[in-house]
């Protein structure tokens, strides 16, 4: 079945925002401090990337339209999100600054993701972002539960006896 426009724009749209994702953890990643958070960092890059790919996937295997395509990486504008993202992360913020930005992120991915399967007609693009929505409160549980634990390592547990960021 095919998708209309606007929803073959919501798929780009995402994909774009699952890359600056990745770009954010992996900078965060190489500035952070604490090896917990270094590693959720590395971990959730990896996994906004196959979240990138598998829009990128949706959209180009034949369910948009013939002229609905992926744009080509522009260099100019991966020039200005990476600067952007610089500016954001500076040598200056610290872990929980790092790890608070993330959360950020992963509301807006989460409220992107809910008003995008609201807007779906088609039941597997619908699925498709419920899907994306749901690993992405993950994103949101993992990080905070990153927070609670380099705010006060000495009072910090498992929250509601749920798994937790380095299991």
């Amino acid at each position: 079945m095919a998708l209309s426009k606007e929803l073959c724009g919501i798929l780009v749209a995402g994909a774009q925002k699952e890359r600056a994702a990745h770009d954010f953890y992996l900078l965060a990643a190489g500035k952070t401090e604490h090896s917990a958070a270094r590693h959720m960092f590395k971990r959730l890059a990896d996994e906004e990337t196959k979240h990138e790919r598998l829009l990128q996937d949706w959209a180009n295997q034949g369910v948009c339209p013939v002229d609905v395509k992926f744009p080509a990486v522009d260099p100019v504008l991966m020039k200005r999100g990476k600067a952007k993202i610089d500016k954001t992360v500076q040598a200056g913020t610290t872990d929980l600054e790092a790890v608070d930005i993330g959360r950020d992120m992963e509301r807006k991915a989460i409220a992107f993701y809910a008003d995008s399967a609201a807007k779906a007609t088609d039941p597997g693009t619908r699925d498709l972002f419920l899907r994306l929505k749901a690993e992405e409160d993950k994103h949101l549980a993992l990080l905070t539960d990153l927070y609670d634990y380099l705010a006060n390592p000495g009072l910090w547990s498992i929250r509601d006896e749920h798994g937790h960021f380095d299991a």
